[in-house]
């Protein structure tokens, strides 16, 4: 029997609320992926890339799992003093000679967070009520070092948001029991409430991006020991009309050399440079590994600061907000 390739069903954004048509639980932050259990384990993310060569300590977790062949929803992360550190996972993530694979395994072990069941003895249970599919997931995995089953909360979504934000973890999910598993789909059963921090940055670049936007994303930078440095790329937080005001704005300021140098991964053909005399005001929810954004949405421009002002450094204090 194979199992069909599906994707996962994703939430949509909103603030910290209570009701108690709903079950609350981390919002793990780690790599979102689909565990295919049949003769072997298969993990593939959201884009159906295959995740398991470069966690082979999690290639048993099928033989933790009753009824097979299944198929689990869940969240690859790497822990650190009880908390997911998305930093060594990127790093585990990046890895591809199979010696340095097995010896990051060893010492920064992946764990599998299963938190929904589609596939059951082969079957869909994609209809079934997420409340029956929680109640299933518990009765087929038996938990252990490398996969356990989410825990979750009853309908206190805003006492458990703020407890969750005060451990430093990025949010949490709210789920309505009644909903059925909606493979691809973005549906407003499904709702994240990330706990954000924030920073004021410069503009320093964009790129262009397809549609009537125009706009792709921001290139961001603040100062460090004097040097202006890289701080990430945001392309969220702005609709058609922002847009269009910052296009126009920035042209003003328009240069031909680039303030810094980027990664392979940021380097494109068609990047625009300009003048780091702008600030902007953005949310994230991290830092990554390299020290940049990550999540970050745009706020607005500052035009009561300065650049000088804009400092960036891994490790900075950013004021945190619900």
């Amino acid at each position: 029997m194979t199992l069909p390739l599906l994707k996962p069903m994703l939430a949509v954004n909103t603030q910290p609320f209570s009701n108690p048509d709903y079950l609350f639980e981390i919002k793990w932050d780690g790599y979102r992926c689909l565990a295919y259990l049949e003769e072997k384990t298969v993990l593939r993310s959201r884009n159906l890339r295959n995740l398991t060569p470069a966690f082979p300590e999690l290639e048993t977790i099928r033989d933790r799992v009753h009824d097979l062949p299944a198929i689990l929803d869940g969240e690859i992360v790497v822990l650190a003093g009880g908390r997911p550190d998305f930093g060594k996972l990127q790093a585990r993530g990046h890895l591809f000679d199979r010696q340095r694979v097995q010896a990051a395994a060893r010492s920064h072990p992946a764990v599998f967070v299963a938190f929904d069941l589609l596939y059951r003895k082969g079957l869909p249970v994609l209809k079934e009520r997420l409340e029956r599919r929680r109640e299933l997931l518990k009765e087929l995995v038996q938990p252990g070092a490398e996969i356990v089953v989410a825990e979750y909360t009853p309908g206190e979504g805003e006492a458990f948001f703020t407890l969750c934000r005060q451990r430093g973890l990025e949010g949490i999910m709210a789920k309505r029991y009644d909903s059925p598993y909606l493979p691809g789909q973005r549906s407003p059963c499904w709702k994240k409430i990330r706990a954000w921090k924030s920073a004021d940055l410069i503009i320093c670049g964009w790129e262009p991006g397809g549609g009537a936007r125009g706009l792709g994303a921001l290139l961001l930078g603040g100062y460090r020991e004097g040097r202006l440095v890289f701080a990430g790329k945001v392309g969220t937080g702005f609709d058609i009309n922002t847009a269009r005001d910052l296009m126009a704005l920035l042209a003003k300021f328009a240069r031909q050399e680039p303030l810094f140098e980027l990664l392979p991964p940021h380097r494109k053909p068609d990047l625009r440079w300009v003048k780091p005399v702008l600030v902007c005001s953005v949310e994230f929810t991290e830092t990554t590994r390299d020290g940049l954004l990550r999540h970050p949405v745009f706020r607005g421009l500052r035009l009561d600061k300065e650049p000088a002002e804009c400092v960036w450094f891994r490790g900075s204090k950013f004021e945190v907000r619900g």
